[in-house]
């Protein structure tokens, strides 16, 4: 049997502007995990909500769902404390980075290329 999973968001305001997002118990069920946990997160910096109330994150957005899986799955898979793991999502996300500028640039060196008679 294939499971469905369907992602209910909020719209709410920030800003001035509109945005959709996940509230703390949406983001937890998603995810698999207490919402304490992903109140954690956010205290830990792991994790950046998009809305707070009271002090607690209250709103997330939806990439949130593919972070807290990593940071699960770093904790449980490999055994890397939290410090770590902000050290590792810091470095995945440099090397995203780095990685989308090298495929914009051989793009570039493509273009250069074919232009040239």
């Amino acid at each position: 049997m294939v499971e469905k999973r369907f992602c209910i968001v909020r719209r709410s305001t920030f800003y001035g502007s509109h945005f959709w997002g996940l509230t703390l118990a949406e983001l937890a069920s998603l995810c698999g995990v207490h919402p304490d946990l992903i109140i954690r997160f956010v205290h830990l910096g792991l994790l950046d909500p998009l809305e707070e109330r009271d002090g607690v994150p209250s709103l997330f957005a939806p990439s949130s769902v593919d972070r807290v899986h990593k940071i699960v799955r770093l904790r449980r898979d490999l055994g890397i404390n939290y410090v770590g793991i902000g050290v590792v999502l810091d470095l995945m996300h440099r090397i995203e980075t780095l990685e989308s500028r090298l495929r914009e640039l051989e793009r570039a060196m493509i273009g250069c290329r074919t232009e040239r008679p």
